[in-house]
């Protein structure tokens, strides 16, 4: 865990580090825009869309790589765009982390409750209504020989 911590900060550093001086500005990570409670839902709702996502598009989805990746590509864009107003979404604990340590916001109970929280309650959601809708296929039994 605390290995994708680092690597969290450290991508954050990576992208302030190339990021024009212009533009340096308008990358804070995810904010809290609304109400803590909204907040945490929004971003326990985006997550468990995210991951239920992940797991259709993988598993169940089609074939080709490509479309795989287009698909996940757009449906990331759709959630970070449909979250901007609430949450700045992260959809990620490791990466809400890093912008926090970065901007020195990562000791508050605010990023635990709304980042860290409430995104792994909506992933694991999100696992076992996926594992309940599309259960793994029966396993056949090998018989003894006589």
């Amino acid at each position: 865990m605390e290995k994708m911590a680092a690597g969290a900060v450290g991508g954050a550093l990576a992208i302030l580090e190339v990021m024009p001086l212009k533009y340096k500005h308008m990358l804070a990570g995810p904010s809290l825009k609304v109400d803590l409670h909204t907040g945490a839902i929004a971003e326990g709702v985006l997550t468990f869309i995210i991951t239920f996502a992940v797991l259709v598009i993988i598993i169940r989805g089609p074939r080709n790589a490509l479309v795989k990746n287009w698909l996940l590509a757009m449906s990331t864009v759709a959630l970070v765009v449909a979250g901007s107003s609430y949450t700045g979404p992260s959809m990620n604990p490791a990466n809400a982390f890093g912008w926090a340590y970065i901007n020195n916001k990562h000791n508050t109970w605010e990023q635990l409750y709304v980042y860290w929280i409430c995104p792994f309650v909506g992933a694991i959601l999100a696992a076992w209504i996926f594992r309940f809708v599309f259960p793994p296929p029966p396993t056949a039994k090998k018989q003894k020989k006589a």
